[in-house]
């Protein structure tokens, strides 16, 4: 694999035979055919995709408020971005696979409807937005012979300072709880080996919760919406060494299994993982209580057996 997006080295790092059968190899015929995933076991039932769906629909207000410059019609901006998520989610719907279980579609719709008026809010407050603005901005350099870093990200900007922003939008309820901050780093790299300027500030944002509106746990005062992400020289030079070895991983068909809970939970593989059946199975001997060899406490007492109390 010669591009690499961070999904990739994140499901390599995680669980290289994760990412084998859920990726498939050229080398591999893993029940499908040469270069076909694995297919999902039996009982595993397709996961709802709704959260997937609200997603997309809010990347696609980002997009458009940006790439269509729509942010130059401040008067009815609010209005606008509503409109476009309740237009889009009924066009993403139709490519997404959606059980209404855990909320409803109405209650889905009004999340896009929310979180794309919330967003306005986030832009406006931290002033996201300067001379030179681009939403789903593509990039695959390359960091050597054999491997490009490539990712797109959802916003990036430059303010008037010459300062470069990249921000990644989460319709997180839990903020801080699943992003990974390698993600924007990894983009940083990506920008870097681009364009030849390291990014000044990284950061993401969370349709949820606008200024006002504070997630628990975070300072309601200094809240604003968006959580900042550090950035050293030596991420980059971590990050470009992960993405070289996860290459040569994937070359050299390199697909070991990691079992660990807190992945293997959230794999739709988890209950064919031959690895992970035998990690479990000893980790429930080790809970199984011992036997205590203790003596019969009945025993050398004469009559025990018909004493009634």
């Amino acid at each position: 694999m010669k591009r690499l997006y961070w999904s990739n080295v994140k499901m390599m790092k995680e669980c290289p035979q994760r990412f084998l059968w859920t990726k498939g190899h050229k080398d591999h015929d893993l029940g499908q055919g040469l270069g076909k995933p694995k297919p999902l076991p039996p009982e595993e039932m397709r996961s709802s995709e709704h959260h997937l769906l609200m997603g997309t629909v809010l990347s696609k207000v980002v997009e458009y408020v940006y790439n269509h410059e729509y942010w130059r019609q401040p008067e009815t901006l609010l209005q606008k971005a509503e409109e476009i998520a309740r237009t889009e989610f009924l066009e993403e719907e139709k490519r997404h696979y959606c059980l209404w279980t855990y909320m409803t579609r109405d209650e889905a719709i009004q999340t896009c409807a929310e979180g794309a008026k919330n967003f306005i809010r986030i832009m406006k407050d931290n002033r996201l937005l300067g001379p030179w603005n681009k939403s789903e901005l593509r990039m695959t350099p390359t960091l050597n012979n054999y491997v490009s870093v490539c990712g797109i990200a959802d916003l990036v900007f430059r303010d008037k300072q010459g300062r470069i922003h990249i921000l990644d939008g989460k319709n997180a309820s839990t903020p801080g709880k699943y992003e990974d901050p390698d993600q924007l780093r990894w983009y940083a790299l990506a920008f870097s080996l681009q364009y030849g300027k390291i990014p000044d500030r990284l950061g993401f944002f969370y349709f949820r919760y606008p200024k006002g509106k504070t997630p628990e746990g975070f300072d309601e005062e200094s809240w604003t919406g968006m959580q900042e992400v550090s950035l050293t020289k030596e991420d980059m030079t971590r990050l470009s060494k992960d993405a070289i070895e996860v290459s040569k991983m994937i070359h050299f068909g390199k697909f070991e299994a990691i079992p660990k809970p807190k992945h293997c939970n959230m794999c739709p593989y988890n209950s064919v993982c031959e690895p992970r059946i035998e990690q479990k199975a000893r980790n429930s001997a080790k809970r199984k209580p011992k036997k205590l060899d203790l003596p019969d406490p009945t025993e050398g007492v004469e009559g025990f057996g018909t004493l009634k109390l």
